[in-house]
């Protein structure tokens, strides 16, 4: 390894970033090459980052399920109500919603590692917090700051992957990146459950805080910056011009709420509403669903609740995994024979009709007070649908908006957190005026309608190209 002078002192360059030959480009009448960012990681070292970036997702997906099935302890504890013991969900995720916009233009504008690192600073700080609340007003406050902490890892984590990995790779990191997320739904309630049930629901915030300071470190010490401006200034200085170097232009900090300029555009609009509608159907079923079988007919306890989430965990992580394989695979195939990049969304658009399904099932079997089997069958089934859809859009997002992916993201998740805030809200309420089915049904429905457009945007855009494959 040769070093080079870098801001007057010696380093090299594959200390943590590396030019990878497989991914050079040659320029068309030199005898150089000229490295693209991507291949300026290893490939064990980009395993290495996306293993621990998909550990903060798994973080945060854990922080909010392991507390699941104890909320009704919870409830009983501080001696409040069960629709403030939801308000502890809902200021969780609108705080989330809100926040991931700021964080977005920060690390957009400054880099990756600094706004991750004060963000999961702020993270073990509220979960402190959390575990010394004397009463549920304290409670709330500890809440929303959690969420809002939380939420850079998923924001910065999914720009990170855009970071350092091409387009067509992008699907399955991003699948990986989920399938971490999703297992922590598998595992957060198995744990949260017997653990709440045996030590206390304040139990679970000593864990959350062991791990997130675990993973804080492993941040620290292994993973660099990312953002791909400041690689590509850091190589210029260092004498080595990257591919994307006039492509790249110096970020600004904006105003937190410009992202939502994103969502106006014709290019994301229509799969907004196919992820939003399906993320706030999973997850009010999936949070609601402790909250029934503790009722009766099922008067089940908060480990026996953990167990049942189990199935649905399996599938998530199974959906997420399946959904970014053939993500990657259509976004070849598309690309090959169609030339659009909208490949990566058709298999997201097929397995979002498997939601819809599910919510029915759930719905009615609640409904009816049916065999606590049936229910948890529709959570499978949801669940699948909507992991499986994640992968594949948010890696058309990146690829349409590379250099501003962490906005982007932050943009689709503040409507996607939004919605599951506002519904977490008023969903006890609508149930016990409608009914689970009438309302899971409604939902339901809301879910087929957000997928007919982006449906007919594909299809047309398939049948065009192929027109002027034929007919040049």
């Amino acid at each position: 390894m040769i070093p080079i002078s870098f801001n007057e002192q010696q380093i090299e360059v594959t200390s943590n970033h590396f030019i990878d030959p497989e991914e050079r480009f040659r320029y068309k009448d030199a005898k150089e090459y000229l490295p693209s960012v991507y291949g300026t990681y290893a490939k064990v070292k980009k395993n290495i980052i996306l293993f621990i970036i998909s550990g903060l997702g798994f973080l945060s997906a854990f922080d909010d399920l392991i507390y699941a099935p104890a909320l009704s302890a919870v409830v009983q504890d501080l001696h409040t109500t069960e629709t403030l013991g939801l308000l502890t969900i809902t200021v969780y995720v609108f705080a989330s919603c809100l926040c991931g916009l700021i964080w977005g233009v920060l690390s957009d504008c400054y880099g990756r590692r600094l706004i991750m690192s004060f963000g999961l600073s702020g993270f073990v700080l509220s979960v402190i917090g959390s575990y010394f609340s004397p009463n549920i007003s304290v409670f709330l406050i500890c809440r929303a700051l959690q969420g809002c902490f939380i939420c850079v890892t998923l924001i910065v984590g999914q720009a990170t992957i855009a970071d350092i990995y091409q387009p067509n790779e992008r699907g399955r990191a991003i699948a990986l990146f989920y399938g971490f997320y999703f297992v922590a739904a598998l595992v957060g309630p198995i744990i949260g459950g017997p653990l709440s049930y045996h030590f206390g629901w304040r139990s679970t915030f000593i864990l959350v805080g062991f791990l997130a300071i675990l993973l804080f470190i492993t941040y620290i010490l292994f993973v660099p910056e990312t953002q791909q401006y400041l690689i590509v200034c850091k190589y210029e200085k260092a004498g080595i011009k990257l591919l994307e170097f006039d492509s790249l232009v110096k970020p600004i900090l904006e105003n937190p709420c410009l992202p939502l300029k994103y969502l106006k555009e014709t290019t994301i609009l229509p799969y907004v509403f196919v992820l939003a509608f399906g993320y706030v159907s999973m997850n009010v079923a999936q949070l609601f669903f402790s909250i029934q079988l503790s009722k009766a007919p099922y008067y089940y306890k908060s480990n026996l609740i953990g167990i049942l989430y189990l199935p649905m965990s399996i599938a998530k992580f199974s959906g997420s995994i399946i959904g970014g394989s053939l993500s990657d695979y259509a976004a070849i195939k598309y690309m090959k024979t169609s030339q659009i990049d909208e490949g990566h969304v058709v298999p997201a658009l097929l397995f979002s009709i498997l939601t819809p399904i599910g919510l029915i099932i759930y719905g009615w079997s609640f409904q009816y007070s049916m065999h606590v089997s049936l229910p948890v069958i529709g959570l499978i089934i949801c669940g699948l649908g909507q992991t499986a859809t994640r992968p594949g859009i948010y890696s058309f997002y990146t690829i349409k908006y590379q250099q501003y992916s962490a906005s982007v993201t932050a943009a689709n998740n503040f409507v996607q957190l939004l919605l599951t805030s506002i519904m977490l809200t008023f969903t006890a309420i609508i149930v016990e005026s409608i009914g689970n089915g009438l309302y899971f049904s409604i939902i339901a429905f809301g879910n087929i309608l957000t997928t007919i457009v982006p449906a007919m945007i594909i299809s047309r855009k398939i049948r065009l190209s192929n027109i002027s494959v034929k007919h040049p």
